[in-house]
């Protein structure tokens, strides 16, 4: 798939969520003032939130894809990296509100038994929600964006927050007034934790740490497979938002022409992008293969 293929579907997807978004926390917010439920209201401003992290993966994303120029010849990939830190610290944020907000509701000793207005819109976000979560998910692999897929576990969060308004809500019906606050407590500290996990991810990425055990597997097969490759070394590898980037010395045969070193390296490349999920830099360097030298073969770094 091509990567303006990709910064399609990103767009699709996250301007479904935007719409969703807005819709639903004008619902939350205006049954949470009518009925004066806290908890609805407050998880409206955390739908509203949404937004704002929709139109940063949609900043990132486009940024991200485009091409290198004179300023940037190594292409901007990172914008798509900097959103995805913009969507985990909205994560974090949102996840201590919510547990801040409930924790000092249940400190107060506030009591609250919801209606079925409440109950209705709740389920209804869940359902909007978890939905929003499974399609962005499937988009965030489908072209392997970090940022995506950031964005699907604050869809998922949403529709926590909703579970503990959903919960607090069954839990007064039962006779148990602060089951909304606990409830609360739980799913905030959930969601600070997957956006404190995504953003690590990404200052992981922002550090140029290496690929994961997966890709590098896939790129050293494909380097061990070519029968011209006699030895390799010095493979260093990087994310840089959706697409990977690589760079890595083969030794071959001193007496091939150029022409002939050159195709082995646009073999190895096709290769490697073949099998990779994300598109990719490689540069190949070719260097004689010398049998009186004691050579790397398979070393990285």
């Amino acid at each position: 798939m091509s990567h303006d293929v990709d910064s399609r579907e990103i767009r699709r997807i996250t301007i479904l969520g935007s719409v969703t978004n807005l819709i639903l926390s004008a619902l939350k917010m205006g049954v949470g003032k009518v009925t004066g439920s806290v908890a609805l209201f407050a998880d409206g401003v955390h739908s509203l939130s949404d937004l704002i992290t929709d139109i940063l993966v949609l900043l990132g994303t486009w940024f991200g894809a485009l091409p290198p120029d004179q300023s940037h010849p190594y292409g901007h990939g990172k914008f798509e990296t900097f959103a995805t830190l913009g969507v985990a610290a909205a994560l974090v944020a949102a996840g201590v509100a919510i547990t801040w907000d409930a924790g000092l509701s249940l400190y107060d000793h506030e009591a609250f038994v919801a209606g079925p207005a409440v109950i209705a819109v709740a389920l209804i976000s869940v359902v909007a929600k978890e939905a929003l979560f499974w399609m962005t998910r499937a988009v965030a692999a489908k072209v392997g964006s970090p940022s995506v897929y950031a964005n699907a576990w604050h869809h998922r969060s949403d529709a926590l927050s909703s579970v503990a308004v959903l919960l607090g809500a069954v839990a007064g019906a039962l006779g148990w007034e602060h089951g909304d606050q606990v409830a609360g407590i739980l799913v905030g500290l959930m969601v600070a934790a997957v956006g404190a996990r995504i953003g690590i991810e990404a200052l992981g990425e922002l550090s140029e740490r290496a690929v994961d055990e997966r890709e590098m597997a896939v790129i050293k097969r494909c380097l061990d497979e070519h029968p011209e490759v006699r030895e390799w070394h010095r493979l260093r590898t990087r994310k840089v938002g959706r697409g990977t980037e690589l760079d890595v010395h083969i030794l071959v045969d001193p007496y091939m022409t150029v022409a002939e070193g050159h195709g082995i390296s646009e073999v190895i490349e096709k290769s490697i992008r073949n099998e990779l999920p994300t598109p990719s830099r490689i540069v190949i360097h070719i260097e004689p293969y010398d049998e009186q030298l004691p050579g790397p073969e398979g070393t990285v770094g």
